[in-house]
C-alpha cells in the first residue's frame, strides 16, 4: 500500500532558471532586451519632425539618448548673435554635439531685399564676423554636409564664415541675384566634397540697361580669371543643380560652365526657372541656358522646369523658345532624360498647351516619369473646368483631351511609368466679412466675442467643405478626361490645399523647395 502512496513531485531541474527582474540597463542587456541600434535609428527617424518628441526620447535611458541627439541636433539655425551664444554654450557643454550637426541655416538680411546693394550704407557690421560666430565656424565646419545660406547681401563682410564650412556637399544660397562672382566662387571653391548647389536670385529683376551691361561684359571677358581662381584640380563635380531667376548673370553662368571650374559629366539632376519679368528686355540672350543644357544632354536623368505667371501673365519668350520648334528644340539633345516635372505659376488656368508643347519638345523614349503641377483658385474652379475639360468649340490644343491623345500614346512613349498631376487649390477663409459685424464696441463683451469666435468656426468650417467638395471634383474631372493614361494604370492626381493667409512664398524651381527643410 505504501508503494501506492502519492509522493511529491520532484520539481524538474533545469539549467536555465530565470533570475529576478532586476530594472537596470546591464541586465537588461544581458536579459537581450536591448533595441538594437538599426531599430532604434528608425524610431527616432519616425520622430525627427517633432523636437518635443525626440526631447522625451533622449529622456529614456542611455541608449536611447545617443540616437535622439543625432536627430534632435542634426540641423542649427542662426539668425542673430544671441544664436551664436546659445549654440557655443551649448556645444561647450556638450561637445560630443557637434559631431551631429549635419545641415545648418545662416541667415542675415542688413536691410530690406527690395533695395539695391549700392544705395545701401558699407559701415556696418555683420554677426558673422563676430568672435562667438567664428569660433561655431571652426567647430561646425568638419560636420556640416548640408548648407543653407540666406544672407543679404553676402559680402566681405560675412563670407568669411561660410568659407569654414568645406566638407558641405549640399548648397542653397538664396537672394543671390546682385551678390558678385567673386564672392560666390569663393565660398562654392572652398566646398571640395560640393555635389548640389541650389542658386535662387530672389526677388531682386534686372532692366534693360543692366541686362545688355551684363551681356556685353560676358562676352567680353574670354575667360573668368580675372575675378575668380583660373582652375580647380580636380574640377568640381556636381551631380544636382539648380538656377532659379539667373538667367541674366551670365558671368555666373559662364563661371558654372567652365570645365576648369566644373565637371558637369555626372549631372543627372537640373531646375530651372526663369525670370518673371521680360517686358523691358528687347533682346533676350539663351546662348548660355543653351549651352547648359547641350552640355548635359548625354547624362541628365531628370530635369524640372519652373515657368512664372499669374493671374494675367505676360508673354513668356524663354517658352516660345523652347517650344517653337520640336524638332530643333535645345530640349531635344536630352536622350537620357528619365523624369521630366513642369511647374507652372499660372494662377487661375488649367491651359494644358504649356506642357503639350513642353512635352512635345523632349525626346520621349526614355521619359519613365512626368509630373504637371498648376495652381487655381477653390471659387473659379467650376469656370476653369468647364473652358478646359467641356466646351466643345475651344481649341483642342487647350483642353486636356490632347494630353490624354498625346501622352497616352504608348508607341511614343513607350516606357512611361508614371504620369502625377498636382493640383494646388488656393483658398481663404472668408475673415475678412468678421468686419462688418456690428458689436456693443466693448472689447471686454463676452457676449461678442463668443459671438465673433461661432461666426468664425462656422466660416472656417464653409471654406473646408467648399475646398473639399472641389478637391474631390477636381480628382473627378481629371480621372474622367485622362481615360487612355488611366487605363494603362500611369495616372495619378494629387491634391494640394494651400491656405492664402497662412502660407509662405516658396521657390518654384526645385518643387517649392525652401532654402533648408
Amino acid at each position: 500500500m505504501e508503494s501506492h502512496q502519492k509522493q511529491p513531485r520532484k520539481k524538474a531541474k533545469t539549467s536555465n532558471s530565470v533570475a529576478p527582474i532586476r530594472h537596470s540597463s546591464r541586465v537588461a542587456v544581458r536579459q537581450g532586451w536591448r533595441i538594437p541600434p538599426e531599430i532604434l535609428l528608425l524610431i527616432m527617424k519616425e520622430l525627427r519632425d517633432s523636437k518635443a518628441s525626440l526631447k522625451r526620447a533622449a529622456l529614456v535611458c542611455r541608449a536611447w539618448r545617443g540616437p535622439a541627439q543625432s536627430y534632435l541636433f542634426s540641423q542649427m539655425c542662426i539668425r542673430q548673435l544671441q544664436d551664436c551664444r546659445r549654440i557655443l554654450k551649448l556645444i561647450q557643454t556638450s561637445p560630443h554635439i557637434a559631431s551631429h550637426v549635419k545641415r545648418l541655416v545662416v541667415a542675415e538680411y542688413i536691410y530690406s531685399v527690395f533695395r539695391f546693394i549700392d544705395d545701401s550704407p558699407t559701415n556696418r557690421m555683420s554677426y558673422l564676423r563676430s568672435n562667438d560666430a567664428m569660433e561655431i565656424a571652426s567647430v561646425l565646419g568638419s560636420s556640416v554636409r548640408e548648407l543653407g545660406v540666406s544672407v543679404y547681401p553676402l559680402d566681405e563682410n560675412n563670407v568669411e564664415f561660410l568659407k569654414h564650412m568645406r566638407r558641405v556637399q549640399t548648397l542653397r544660397i538664396r537672394q543671390c541675384g546682385k551678390v558678385r562672382l567673386d564672392i560666390l566662387a569663393g565660398v562654392i571653391q572652398c566646398m571640395r566634397d560640393i555635389t548640389a548647389l541650389h542658386l535662387f536670385g530672389g526677388n531682386i529683376q534686372p532692366d534693360l540697361k543692366d541686362y545688355e551691361a551684363n551681356r556685353l561684359k560676358a562676352l567680353a571677358d574670354t575667360t573668368t580669371s580675372s575675378v575668380v581662381s583660373p582652375t580647380i584640380d580636380p574640377p568640381l563635380r556636381l551631380t544636382r543643380l539648380t538656377l532659379d531667376s539667373l538667367e541674366y548673370r551670365f558671368d555666373l553662368l559662364k563661371f558654372l560652365l567652365d570645365p576648369r571650374q566644373f565637371d558637369l559629366g555626372s549631372l543627372e539632376d537640373l531646375d530651372l526657372a526663369w525670370m518673371e519679368d521680360q517686358v523691358d528686355i528687347i533682346t533676350l540672350d539663351y546662348t548660355s541656358l543653351d549651352r547648359l543644357i547641350g552640355r548635359v544632354g548625354t547624362n541628365l536623368k531628370s530635369l524640372t522646369l519652373g515657368f512664372p505667371g499669374g493671374r494675367h501673365p505676360p508673354r513668356d519668350r524663354y517658352m516660345e523658345h523652347y517650344v517653337m520648334s520640336p524638332t530643333t528644340s535645345p530640349l531635344r539633345c536630352l536622350v537620357t532624360l528619365e523624369s521630366f516635372s513642369i511647374i507652372s505659376q499660372d494662377i487661375d488656368r488649367l491651359d494644358p498647351s504649356p506642357y503639350l508643347a513642353l512635352l512635345a519638345s523632349v525626346s520621349p523614349s526614355s521619359l519613365t516619369r512626368v509630373k504637371l503641377k498648376t495652381r487655381i483658385g477653390v471659387e473659379d474652379f467650376h469656370e476653369l473646368s468647364q473652358t478646359s475639360f467641356a466646351l466643345p468649340e475651344k481649341d483642342i490644343a487647350q483642353r486636356w483631351e490632347a494630353m490624354d491623345s498625346l501622352v497616352g500614346d504608348e508607341d511614343r512613349f513607350p516606357v512611361l511609368q508614371n504620369f502625377t498631376i498636382t493640383v494646388v487649390l488656393e483658398f481663404r477663409s472668408e475673415f475678412t466679412k468678421l468686419n462688418d459685424i456690428g458689436t456693443c464696441g466693448d472689447p471686454e463683451c463676452f457676449r461678442c466675442e463668443w459671438e465673433m469666435e461661432e461666426l468664425q468656426e462656422m466660416m472656417n468650417r464653409h471654406a473646408k467643405d467648399s475646398v473639399d467638395r472641389t478637391s474631390t471634383q477636381t480628382q473627378e474631372v481629371f480621372e474622367e478626361t485622362l481615360t487612355r493614361l488611366k487605363q494603362r494604370g500611369l495616372l495619378n492626381v494629387e491634391i494640394e490645399k494651400w491656405h492664402q493667409q497662412k502660407s509662405k512664398v516658396k521657390d518654384r524651381s526645385s518643387g517649392y523647395e525652401q532654402v533648408m527643410k
